[in-house]
Order: structure tokens, then sequence, then C-alpha cells
């Protein structure tokens, strides 16, 4: 059998951002202590919890509880809304600790159901434009 190499098809990205490692919240305390500072930010369906931070950087943490959001697929699509939301708009974000929460059920919704994802990002971005600047 021949092995015919694939053409690896890579295009670049419009927009210079990235979502690396030191931009996520990792360890249960960063999440607790985010919750406990009780700065948070409420849409329809998530709460953005935020923490104003001393090393100048903003870090995203999510929570997609499995009671709220059955299936995996849909957990999976919210938490890439949101890292995607964050990654484009991670310039004009304050430095904080972030944890975006889904707080509301999310019914029979599919994962591949395009306009409920852009609801989905649309919300979460309102969201992190309406971060007070100073994040006090």
């Amino acid at each position: 059998m021949r092995v015919v190499p694939r053409a690896v098809i890579v295009s670049p990205s419009e927009h210079a951002a990235s979502f690396c490692f030191g931009q996520r919240l990792h360890r249960p305390e960063e999440f607790s202590a985010v919750m406990s500072a009780r700065r948070v930010v409420r849409g329809e369906c998530f709460s953005l919890h935020y923490r104003q931070v001393a090393d100048g950087r903003a870090r995203l943490g999510l929570i997609v509880p499995k009671r709220l959001a059955r299936a995996a697929s849909v957990r999976n699509a919210i938490k890439r809304q949101g890292r995607e939301a964050f990654r484009l708009m991670a310039v004009g974000i304050p430095p904080c600790d972030l944890v975006l929460r889904l707080a509301r059920p999310v019914g029979d919704v599919r994962a591949g159901d395009d306009t409920q994802r852009k609801m989905w990002r649309a919300e979460i971005e309102t969201l992190l434009r309406r971060l007070p600047s100073g994040s006090q």
C-alpha cells in the first residue's frame, strides 16, 4: 500500500491573538478567589465573575455545569465560544481574573445550532465589554 503524504492546510488567523496556558485559571483555589471577590456582571444566560489582579494580565476560567447543559457537545460549544470571545477581546480586557459561569439551563439546544452559538457569543462579548475598566 502506497502512502500519499497529506497536504497541510494552514490558514492564518484573521486576528493575531492567542489563548495560551498563562491566560487560563487552572486550580480550584484560583476559581474560589474570583468567586469570593463577589464582583459579577450578569447576563441572560451567563454570569461573569471578576477579581482585580496585580500582574496586569487577564485570565479566564469557565464553569459550565452538567446540570444546566446535559450534552457534552453543548458544554464544549459554550466553552469554545467563551474562549474565542476572550481571545479576540483580550487586548481590551482590564487586568483581572475572570470566571464565566453558565447560570441558566440551556434546554434542548444542539451544539451545531448556529443561531444559538451566535447568541451565546454575543452575550459573552457584551459581558466582557461591561467589565469596569479599573476592575475596582
